[in-house]
């Protein structure tokens, strides 16, 4: 739903009418409603966000449903949220998205905006954004929805302590008393939980039975770590993270902590980046301190705004060691982009699980 004042109607279809097809919109000159099918729904809410402010933004996988309603597939659906970043690989993940809004605009976290217009967005604007959980009723339609299709549900999330997302599809569980539904606090962010999603995708998809995937996940757990380190601690004392005293104390003595969730699902540091030169080469170092020479690794980084450091790091820790298998190169999301700013990489080490 757009909302705004004396709203062309026609100018609006004109220009999305070469965005997708089944475009429909109706309504007043102050309230419009679009329904378009596009493969790209952030340029869609861009241009109607040109009209007036978006209500109600909806947006729903269609190719991903069609998949689901008339493809053969496991009898295991596995549900994250859009806190966990990764590459799907037809793993058939399906994620429902946490929200933000920049003062009385509101956006669907990894649909609404592409992460680069988000960055630009958060740099230029006078409000910092607020970030909020999938409702249980978000939850609720989704299982509602595989329930019909698939015999049980596994729903990875985000640690309690640091949001209400678990307790929402908790509470949405609840809801769909008919579905045999196990809801997890992962207890891990960004890239490691996508780390964690994966592998358990994977066991569905190599067929084990729900309760060897939740074996497989608690194990996953136990030997996944992320490690987060902020250009500056300005974004994490914005959004609540961070307390600013520890801000000041970091800039005074010229340091960068680089956190990590730790066992009790709260955020903290766990290590220190001396000054603000070669910070690549410094977690680099870093990560070999935590690498057993006599496991093998797959990693995964995470950056805001950065790709080149991203990739630089990525080199290094491959000519560094040759027990890593794979590292994968990630946008941080938005939702979570909000609390660590601009800047940031975010790397997922998993020990090398076979399936």
């Amino acid at each position: 739903m757009v909302i705004g004042n004396n709203i062309d109607r026609n100018h609006l279809r004109e220009d999305l009418i070469d965005f997708g097809d089944s475009l429909v919109i109706a309504g007043t000159k102050n309230k419009v409603k679009v329904h378009i099918h596009v493969n790209e729904p952030a340029k869609v809410f861009n241009i109607c966000g040109n009209y007036g402010n978006i209500s109600g933004q909806k947006s729903d996988d269609m190719f991903q449903q069609h998949e689901t309603a008339y493809s053969d597939h496991s009898e295991i659906a596995i549900v994250t949220d859009s806190a966990a970043d990764f590459e799907d690989e037809n793993l058939n993940i399906y994620i429902v998205p946490l929200r933000y809004s920049f003062g009385s605009k509101g956006y669907i976290d990894k649909v609404s905006q592409t992460t680069s217009d988000f960055y630009n967005h958060l740099i230029s604007s006078e409000y910092h954004p607020q970030t909020s959980q999938p409702t249980a009723g978000d939850f609720k339609k989704q299982y509602q929805f595989l329930s019909s299709h698939y015999e049980t549900i596994i729903s990875l999330h985000l640690p309690k302590k640091l949001s209400g997302t678990y307790q929402s599809a908790k509470n949405a569980s609840k809801q769909t008393p008919d579905s045999k539904i196990t809801v997890i606090d992962i207890n891990n962010a960004s890239v490691a939980n996508g780390l964690i999603v994966k592998y358990a995708a994977k066991l569905v998809k190599a067929g084990k039975t729900h309760e060897e995937v939740i074996k497989g996940i608690n194990q996953a757990m136990e030997k996944t770590e992320v490690y987060v380190v902020l250009k500056d601690l300005d974004y994490a004392v914005k959004g609540g993270r961070v307390n600013s005293t520890k801000k000041i104390i970091a800039e005074f003595l010229n340091i960068k902590p680089i956190m990590t969730i730790k066992n009790d699902g709260t955020l903290g540091p766990t290590g220190i980046i001396w000054g603000q030169k070669n910070t690549t080469k410094k977690i680099n170092k870093f990560i070999s301190k935590k690498l057993d020479p006599n496991k093998n690794y797959d990693l995964a980084i995470g950056h805001s705004a950065c790709e080149e450091n991203a990739d630089f790091l990525r080199k290094i820790l491959y000519e560094s060691h040759t027990n890593i298998k794979s590292i994968s190169i990630l946008e941080i999301g938005c939702a979570l982009g909000a609390h660590t700013g601009p800047g940031t990489l975010a790397i997922g080490v998993q020990e090398h699980l076979s399936i």
